[in-house]
């Protein structure tokens, strides 16, 4: 027989009903496997796992209801079919009960409903087997998403807290000055980032930044903005490089970087450098919007005007502003996700009532989540973030 013929065993005690279904079921193409009693049967089903089974019910030792149930016991997909010229519609309903995938009464006087039945019943068992694989398929598929998913999770846990963990001090005083910061995130990882650091003994450098997009792309960015920030303060401190204390050059310098890495992200900045001695501050933007809110303790204004982001566009330049800062001030800056839980409909609206916020309330980190209504935000569309400079004179 050549491979892939289906094979199929017949358990009969008769020799001659055994000849005369084999001639038969051969011409029709099947390979024909026999046995002249149950026991037998079942012990070639074992060693030859053929694809059908026919079976007679009354045969001397093990009958054939007896080998029905050691069938679809050990082999619950093996179609098995009776074919049997005793009993009555008892016997059928107990064989049928005990597994038979159909019954045929011999004599069978048109072969072709037994070739009718064993056709049927390959199909059942091709069908049953298809449903199996592609069940066990889904399973397997499942359990490897869900693999997927706990190792996503653990390796999210631990990207979180890595990125927290690069996150300055909350509440971190330097001489007068004192920075409070407070993230919210969209997802389990942000694409805000804030840092506050002294770059030498005369000058402090801070800034708040938003990279576009969310998750963990974002979220790398930032830690590459903090790599990159931090070889710039190394390169001062070797006294190799003094463009740290240059706002607008250390943009310039964070465009090229970011737009050279081709990562289809680009980021808004704030960063300003304060000098200690003489309270006054140097900054530039880098597409930072809402701009920061300068408050005196009488008066809020923003400062920084329209900017490019960095790394989206290689010829941008940025421009480096001066201020004298009050004696004592806070300085107010908010990542864009604001803006989307604002409930004013003009962008207009939106920034007279930060202004009125900053200006109405006992400025404190605190007081301002309450006052923009972020104590009680849900899920939020995007990152926000706020940073507080403040020195009390």
């Amino acid at each position: 027989m050549s491979e892939g013929t289906t094979r199929i065993l017949m358990i009969d005690d008769e020799q001659l009903v055994l000849e005369v279904f084999t001639a038969f079921l051969e011409d029709s193409g099947f390979e024909v496997l026999q046995a002249n009693d149950g026991q037998t049967g079942i012990e070639l089903i074992r060693q030859e796992q053929p694809d059908l089974v026919l079976c007679d019910l009354r045969m001397p030792g093990m009958d054939g209801l007896n080998v029905l149930a050691t069938v679809t016991r050990e082999y619950p997909e093996l179609p098995i079919l009776v074919v049997s010229g005793l009993g009555g519609m008892g016997d059928a309903i107990q064989a049928l009960k005990l597994g038979a995938w159909d019954y045929v009464t011999k004599p069978i006087e048109d072969m072709a409903i037994l070739e009718h039945a064993i056709a049927h019943a390959l199909e059942r068992a091709r069908l049953r087997r298809e449903n199996r694989e592609h069940r066990e398929r889904l399973e397997a598929a499942n359990e490897q998403l869900w693999q997927t998913l706990r190792q996503l999770q653990e390796d999210e846990t631990s990207a979180r807290r890595i990125q927290f963990q690069l996150l300055p001090e909350n509440d971190k005083a330097y001489r007068s000055y004192r920075f409070h910061r407070h993230l919210l995130t969209s997802q389990y990882l942000s694409g805000d980032f804030v840092d506050y650091f002294p770059i030498d003994g005369d000058h402090l450098g801070f800034y708040i930044a938003d990279v576009s997009g969310h998750g963990v792309s974002s979220a790398f960015v930032t830690v590459m903005l903090k790599s990159y920030i931090g070889r710039y303060r190394e390169l001062h401190r070797q006294n190799r490089d003094r463009g740290i204390l240059n706002p607008a050059e250390t943009l310039s310098r964070l465009n090229r970087e970011v737009y050279s890495c081709h990562m289809d992200k680009y980021l808004t900045i704030f960063y300003g450098v304060i000098d200690w001695d003489t309270n006054r501050l140097r900054y530039s933007s880098g597409g930072q919007f809402p701009f920061p809110i300068l408050f005196d303790g009488e008066r809020a204004s923003f400062l920084g005007k329209k900017s490019l982001p960095i790394g989206l566009f290689d010829f941008a330049s940025y421009q480096t502003e001066s201020l004298q800062l009050p004696p004592r001030f806070t300085l107010v800056l908010i990542s864009d996700g604001i803006l989307e839980t604002l409930p004013q409909a003009s962008l207009r609206d939106k920034q007279a009532f930060l202004l009125e916020a900053v200006c109405s309330t006992d400025l404190t980190i605190g007081n301002l989540i309450q006052t923009l209504g972020l104590d009680q935000a849900g899920s939020l569309p995007d990152d926000i973030t706020l940073l507080l400079v403040e020195r009390k004179g």
